[in-house]
């Protein structure tokens, strides 16, 4: 598990809004936008790079630049990740999914072949479905890459905390000149807000329409 540090609630800044949402039934919240993939999809093709393994190396790299998506709870209150790691869901060659865990690297090339390592891995039809979720220092992604969605909905498990962010992408579509790919973001209200979600959407955006720099930089 990442480093991380114990929040003091008394003189956290955003003490307020965590108190106020930290017990709610249903404390999470989403939003779900359109980013502008053209110029990454271009380039990973150009390049013959996976561009799964971009985008994701892209969205972690601003996951892990906003503070507020590398905060937790726990039993013990709230701590912050030094970083945090992605688990996301892959299919396999029977059609069913699984987990499938990739560590954080600063550089695309080395996160390119592991990724396709471990994808080479996760997707064989034996592989179980096994979770890590006693590792809190992750993101909870998945891909729909069948459905151009405007909407998603988790399922939730309320005998457990949870304050893990959930990511999914879904399909590209063309748009005019353009190729969009929805995302969707949930997170936990006592943690963090749209303000943060803006910045994740906009850090993003800025990231992928700089292939180049991303992926070589």
């Amino acid at each position: 598990m990442s480093k991380f540090k114990h929040i003091d609630i008394e003189t956290w800044d955003r003490k307020e809004q965590y108190l106020f949402f930290r017990e709610y039934d249903s404390p999470f919240f989403g939003l779900t936008a359109n980013l502008d993939v053209t110029r990454l999809l271009a380039y990973t093709k150009s390049q013959k790079v996976s561009f799964f393994a971009a985008y994701l190396f892209a969205s972690q790299k601003q996951i892990n630049a906003i503070p507020e998506f590398r905060y937790r709870l726990t039993t013990e209150g709230v701590i912050e990740f030094e970083r945090v790691l992605a688990g996301s869901t892959v299919l396999k060659d029977n059609d069913l999914f699984t987990f499938c865990y990739f560590d954080h690297m600063d550089s695309f090339q080395d996160y390119h072949s592991h990724v396709k390592q471990r994808i080479a891995v996760c997707s064989r039809a034996e592989t179980p479905l096994l979770d890590h979720d006693d590792d809190i220092a992750q993101i909870h992604y998945s891909v729909i890459p069948w459905v151009h969605f405007t909407s998603v909905t988790h399922p939730r498990n309320h005998k457990i905390i949870d304050s893990i962010p959930k990511i999914i992408f879904g399909k590209y579509a063309k748009d005019g000149t353009r190729m969009l790919m929805p995302v969707s973001v949930e997170a936990h209200h006592a943690l963090l807000d749209g303000l943060h979600m803006g910045l994740y959407f906009k850090r993003f955006q800025e990231c992928i329409n700089d292939p180049e720099t991303l992926l070589e930089g």
